[in-house]
């Protein structure tokens, strides 16, 4: 048993006054308040946050999810719990059926020594040969096509990702949400009536706002239509997925998102691909079909050959910081990296720091950056 002593715990959307947090052998937080009970340690008022939440992301530390060995899971969430992230989704990209069971597969078998796993997020391949980004197109189908490896997955899929243009979309939408799967849509070139097929059928969040996200635009005749990107500013049943690392998403684009949705419908994710938390260089991304070369320059992941940004290198903790920097109140910050992620994909036991949740903490500076992490109760070096 462990107490943090003297700290500011975000609990319930406000910072609590000074004051101390138990946290039980059983791994959960039971008493915040003046209880002091087994071993403690003493911080100077710093504020703390439940432990981050990442539902999106590819890897890092030069690992990649679609990789089927222990190795690579394994380092990948050790780059994460160091992250700050306490629980994450590793994410698949488009590749063959037979490879993202492989790459699904080997994720189920692992007993995380690091950050929990949350479930997987299958982005692709039911995505838009218009909006591709970083995923092959060749390797784009429809769920008409094939969702074996979606239903023979159920036990460890917890999120897909599907272009609401794609055909079947909507029925898809509708019958793997009726068994407990998150639906989010992206990588589109919809128009807003397949959009909203989609939303009523259950979808509940925008994979990675204003990235291969749709615009307006007509179809067969001078009608204009929103795209998903408009749909998603303005549909509150919808949850918009942030890259905010100021790069794929401005921080002045992000203000005018956060204006029109407000924090509890933004979740922050890093996208984060196999060379986050590696030096600039040139590098690939994927596993066999799906390997594509990238690279790393100025802080960011860039596709040569397209002259695009690829996923994201910077983790969900920097932007939380990188937010409160640019004026976002940090509570509301803090809660996009935390509670959003949490209530989106139905967790209850994290995302607050509150009595009977798991004891995933992050204990911060003044300026909001993570410098100690407990996952369990247990602190962890970062």
């Amino acid at each position: 048993m462990i107490t943090l002593v003297n700290v500011r715990p975000l609990s319930g959307g406000k910072f609590l006054p000074p004051c101390n947090i138990v946290m039980s052998d059983d791994g959960k937080i039971s008493a915040i308040g003046d209880k002091v009970e087994g071993k403690t340690v003493t911080f100077d008022k710093a504020p703390c946050a439940a432990g981050y939440i990442d539902v999106h992301t590819h890897g890092g530390y030069g690992k990649d999810c679609m990789e089927p060995t222990y190795e690579c899971i394994d380092t990948i969430a050790r780059y994460h719990l160091e992250t700050g992230i306490t629980a994450f989704c590793p994410t698949t990209m488009t590749a063959s059926p037979e490879d993202i069971n492989k790459a699904v597969d080997n994720i189920r078998k692992y007993e995380s020594r690091y950050a929990r796993i949350l479930g997987v997020h299958l982005e692709g391949p039911y995505l838009s040969q218009k909006a591709a980004g970083a995923h092959p197109p060749h390797l784009l189908i429809s769920p008409l096509d094939d969702d074996s490896f979606v239903m023979d997955n159920l036990d460890v899929v917890k999120r897909v990702t599907i272009a609401p243009n794609v055909r079947g979309s909507a029925d898809f939408t509708a019958k793997y949400s009726k068994k407990g799967v998150q639906i989010s849509i992206g990588h589109d070139n919809s128009i807003d009536d397949e959009i909203y097929a989609c939303i009523d059928a259950g979808a509940t969040s925008v994979t990675h706002m204003y990235n291969c996200t749709s615009r307006p635009t007509r179809r067969d005749n001078p009608k204009k239509h929103l795209g998903l990107t408009e749909v998603g500013l303005i549909d509150n049943r919808l949850t918009t997925e942030i890259i905010a690392d100021d790069r794929h998403v401005a921080n002045t684009l992000f203000k005018m998102i956060y204006k029109l949705k407000g924090y509890r419908r933004i979740c922050l994710v890093s996208d984060s691909l196999s060379v986050a938390g590696m030096p600039a260089g040139d590098y690939y991304i994927g596993a066999g079909d799906s390997k594509q070369s990238i690279r790393v320059e100025d802080g960011v992941a860039v596709l040569p050959s397209e002259n695009t940004y690829a996923g994201s290198v910077t983790p969900v903790s920097k932007m939380v910081v990188n937010l409160i920097g640019c004026g976002i109140a940090p509570a509301h910050a803090i809660y996009m990296a935390t509670k959003a992620p949490a209530k989106l994909i139905g967790l209850r036991n994290m995302g607050d720091i509150k009595v009977g949740n798991y004891a995933d903490i992050n204990v911060l500076d003044n300026d909001y950056r993570v410098k100690a992490t407990f996952l369990g109760g247990r602190q962890v070096n970062v």
